[in-house]
């Protein structure tokens, strides 16, 4: 086999390892609580039944800045002691099919109870949402604050494969 085969095969080769390099979730930009910032630098999305309509399927997007269990993923409760422990600080949006976040939550040390609910200040700009694929900006339109009057505010930029409903 001469030089350019082998070089060949070796490029046909790693191409097939890049593909799924490619695919891996991507996330940049960070949560600030009480004027301190926190860098997230994980993302993770699922499918679920859809809250207002069961025949759809809403998105739920967890980013956060540490690794989360996979066991903890779907689980806010079982995520709360590393948060409490302050190890831990996620924001997640649930999004429906048109694109709309119904329901957020931001989970941070700092609250006395994890914020959370339905808010047109909670937002996620698209650059694709296929059922296949989420990827865009979760935000804050301005700065909110907690249950507590802690203020805070989140810019997040990220891509993510969906995993199934289970």
């Amino acid at each position: 086999m001469n030089v350019r085969n082998r070089i060949g095969l070796l490029v046909a080769g790693a191409s097939l390892f890049a593909g799924p390099a490619l695919a891996e979730n991507r996330v940049t930009g960070e949560l600030v609580v009480d004027g301190k910032p926190v860098e997230i630098t994980h993302v993770y999305a699922f499918a679920r039944k859809g809250f207002f309509d069961e025949t759809k399927q809403d998105v739920v997007v967890l980013m956060c800045d540490a690794p989360v269990a996979p066991e903890a993923v779907r689980d806010p409760f079982a995520r709360m002691d590393l948060v409490k422990a302050g190890k831990l600080h996620c924001v997640e949006q649930t999004i429906d099919e048109s694109g709309q976040v119904i329901n957020y939550k931001v989970q941070h040390g700092r609250f006395g109870v994890p914020e959370g609910g339905g808010s047109t200040y909670h937002v996620f700009e698209p650059k694709t949402f296929d059922g296949k694929t989420a990827a865009g900006r979760a935000r804050t339109t301005e700065p909110q604050k907690s249950y507590d009057d802690v203020p805070y505010t989140y810019d997040i930029t990220f891509s993510a494969a969906i995993e199934p409903k289970k």
